[in-house]
Parts: C-alpha cells; structure tokens; sequence
C-alpha cells in the first residue's frame, strides 16, 4: 500500500495535509545550527489558516530580530525529529502515530516540555515527571524516549551545553503505579483443551489460532500472510509484514514488520504442517485471510478467541442463576463471555512458555519471536525463566 498521501495546499509549498494524523502540517526554516544544519520547526493545526497564520506570526519575529531558535521547545524538536523520520522512511506509519500519542502526552502533563529547552533544568524535569506515574510503564518509556531524543538534538545543534539524560542518576526516571501485569499464557492442560476445542473445525478461520499457537507469531502478522509466505517445501513462514491499525478503526498493511527483527523466518513444526494442509492453504493464493475482499481487524479474534475458551471451559467468568423449573428452582452456571480476561495475545505467550519449559534458549527463542534484541525477550518472560531455572535446580538435587 502507498505511504500517506500529502496534499499540498495552493502556492504554499511548505504546508501539507498528513493524513497519518489528520491535521495540517507547516514547516518553516529558523536558521542553521554551529554544525550548520538547517533548524526547522514543525507546526500543526485543524485548518490550513491556523497553520499559515502560525507560520506567519514566526516569519514575522524573524524579520524583527528575534531569535526563533531560542524557542525551540522539546515538543517542538521531537515533532521535527518525527516527521524527518517519518519523509525518509525511517519509520512506518504505525510508529509515526504511536510517537504522535507521546508527545501528545508530553504536551498535556509535562509543563516544561513546552517551554524553551535550554530553560529546562534537572529540578524541573524531576519533580513534573512525577505525574508520569499513573501511567503504565511502557507509555512513560516510550515518553522518556521522546524527551532523550529532543534533548540529544538539541546537544548536537548546540542549544544545549549537554544533554541531562546521559549523566547516570542525574535525572530519575519515573516507576509507573500501576501493578506490573505478569505474562499471561494457557497451561498445558488448557492449551491442551483449547487444541480439542479448535479441532472440532468451526471454520475457515481457525487455522489462525493453529498457526498463533504453534508459531508465537502475533496475529496481525498472521492476517497478513500471503501463500506465498508459506514454504512447505523448507517447512518455514517467512514473516514479512503486518496489519496496523490506525485511526477510526482503519487497517493498514506495512511492508515491513513492527521491528526489523520482526522480519523473520519461523520454522513449521510437524503439528502446523498437518493443519496447514488439512486447512488447503497450499491451494490458496495472495492472501490467505480476508473477508469480502478487506483484511481482517486483528481485535475481531478476541471475540473468536474468548468463545473458543467458554467451550473449553477456559477462563470463563461464571455465575450462579435460578432457573424455575415446574415447582423447583435449578441452580445453573451461566457463563459471560464480555467479562473473560483472555485475548489473543495469550497464544504468543502460551508458545514462548512452552519453549522456555522444554528447553529452549533465550537467543533462538527470541529470534522466533522476533524480538528486536535478548534483552526483551528475557524482560517479557522473567517470570516463567525464573520458574523453569527452579525446576532445573530440583532435577540437579534429585542427581546428587
């Protein structure tokens, strides 16, 4: 699919229309940097007007005098950074909008992210990153990115005399409040249950949950699959692209995965191979999930999922109810599928905790799963790391 379109409006050749956020976007040119490099400033708006009219106002106190790049906020910079990424293709529509709800957030709690940069001291930015707190800890990560990036740019265009996240312990990063959720994955005696449940054949669709469990692959990478993605000669799935979801519930397909490690070949094993061909997907051809022509929402399995788990008896929320039956009452259990807290994600899980449980090492299990170095494999899976070195341990006392 093409890259966002960027309408351009009539002789205003530095305002466009970014359809990846829906606003008008002007940038303007404030000067060059010691190095030389031109400092730009982005400026966005509802209307083609209100970004003129903002482009202006600066055009106006740079022919007075006034020194522009003085003004230049950490918001202001990493917009800029983000929509250079952005031109150059540096990163992917998805990331564009994920990095957008940063600096959103940035804007809306950290009151020093709008002022000038060099006014930023270290005080401040400990005591308003506090309010940080109430959000989860990937949201205040993905932020403390933001405002290193800003603040390293700023260093290079020498705004800055030094950038105060390099120096260790000078500025704390914030520990959400939330509880920290544990990896959530079926136990072997439900996966087992939930394999019977989907051999029962409900329809077309269930090859995706095969392929989820017996992969680790997440399921928009699933619905993006083409046949020509699936080697049976070699016996592997080569993991080329995903599905995004963008705004109003959009479906966006990328031509490249969440990360570059994402891009991946991943081994069929014997029980998928089976299901694959039981399922004729090597009859198939393009692309092997789609309904009416249109790709699939990934959240729509969610709902596949949960009432494949309330036949397997998975999880399910249950609840006592009356039913009157003649001159008794029966009690009954009544299940509610809209209160179940399982979901897809748990079969990416379920697999890798298998793997880790027979054996396998973190660095082939992170390249299985795509996970862009060992370290986030061996973060997101502590937990069950932990449990299995337990187990190892008890073997070696039964040795000795």
């Amino acid at each position: 699919m093409a890259r966002t379109m960027r309408k351009r409006g009539n002789g205003e050749g530095t305002i466009y229309y970014s359809e990846a956020t829906k606003k008008w976007v002007g940038q303007v040119t404030l000067g060059r940097d010691g190095n030389g490099k031109q400092i730009r400033k982005s400026l966005y708006g509802d209307t083609r007007k209100e970004v003129k009219d903002k482009m202006e106002q600066i055009q106006r106190e740079m022919q007075d005098g006034t020194d522009v790049t003085n003004k230049l906020s950490i918001v202001d910079i990493a917009e800029e950074i983000r929509e250079l990424k952005y031109n150059t293709n540096s990163i992917k529509r998805a990331s564009y909008i994920r990095i957008g709800e940063s600096i959103d957030i940035m804007k809306k709690i950290l009151p020093f992210a709008n002022i000038p940069i060099q006014n930023v001291t270290r005080s401040i930015i400990n005591m308003q990153s506090q309010t940080l707190t109430s959000y989860s800890q990937s949201v205040i990560t993905k932020v403390w990115q933001q405002l290193q990036g800003a603040f390293n740019e700023a260093r290079i265009r020498d705004i800055v005399d030094k950038n105060p996240f390099d120096l260790k312990g000078y500025i704390m990063k914030p520990k959400s409040s939330k509880p920290t959720k544990e990896i959530d994955a079926l136990t072997v005696e439900e996966e087992e249950r939930f394999i019977k449940e989907l051999d029962k054949g409900y329809d077309d669709y269930t090859i995706v949950f095969y392929i989820a469990i017996y992969t680790g692959m997440r399921i928009s990478e699933i619905l993006a699959l083409k046949r020509e993605d699936i080697d049976f000669e070699n016996k592997k799935i080569y993991v080329r692209k995903t599905l995004s979801h963008v705004d109003k519930g959009r479906i966006l397909l990328e031509n490249t995965t969440k990360t570059y490690a994402g891009m991946r070949d991943v081994p069929i094993l014997n029980a998928l191979y089976d299901k694959l061909l039981e399922y004729k997907i090597d009859k198939k051809r393009g692309f092997l999930f789609l309904k009416n022509g249109n790709f699939i929402h990934a959240t729509s399995f969610n709902s596949r999922f949960q009432k494949l788990c309330k036949n397997a008896d998975i999880r399910v929320y249950k609840k006592k109810v009356g039913i009157k039956g003649g001159r008794k009452t029966k009690t009954v259990y009544q299940c509610n599928i809209t209160k179940s807290k399982v979901n897809t994600h748990m079969l990416r899980h379920t697999f890798a905790t298998r793997c880790i449980e027979n054996g396998v090492s973190p660095v082939v299990l992170q390249r299985i799963l795509g996970h862009k170095d060992i370290q986030v494999t061996l973060n997101t899976y502590t937990s069950v790391f932990h449990e299995f070195k337990e187990k190892e341990i008890e073997k070696i006392n039964s040795i000795f």
